[in-house]
């Protein structure tokens, strides 16, 4: 959700961070990485309302490369790096709900009803943003995008 892997670590340990702060406070209700997935939530939904503000460009690994390897292993290493950028780009695109549904389902591999518990909707709302993600991926992707 956060687009790079340096983001998504920070905010993993500020999620475990705060855990760690307010486990006094969990209530056993949900499973304890329900609750703790719920936080990480929170941290980057936090984490995107300040990146917005800021609306600071980021730079891509794939943007620093120093030059082309011509070989045919190079030039299969840069069209999964391509194609990895615009299914990236693809998804940070979907709208806030229905990429939420999706990472939480098929990227984070949580049961529909998980999924639900997790974003607080119905799991009939989880199964239509699951299903209203995947085509406007292919959309996105166009027609000849395996399946998500």
């Amino acid at each position: 959700m956060t687009g790079n892997a340096e983001d998504a670590a920070d905010l993993t340990q500020q999620a475990f961070c705060k855990a760690l702060g307010t486990w006094d406070r969990f209530d056993g209700a949900a499973l304890a990485t329900t609750w703790l997935h719920q936080i990480l939530l929170n941290c980057v939904r936090d984490w995107a309302r300040r990146r917005a503000v800021r609306n600071a460009p980021q730079v891509e690994e794939w943007d620093l490369l120093p030059a082309i390897d011509d070989t045919p292993e190079g030039r299969e290493r840069i069209e999964k790096q391509e194609e990895g950028a615009a299914v990236r780009s693809a998804v940070e695109g979907l709208p806030a709900g229905v990429r939420s549904a999706l990472v939480a389902t098929v990227i984070d591999g949580y049961s529909y009803s998980e999924a639900a518990e997790l974003l607080q909707v119905p799991v009939g709302t989880i199964a239509s943003r699951v299903y209203r993600a995947r085509t406007l991926l292919r959309a996105a992707m166009g027609d000849a995008t395996e399946e998500v």
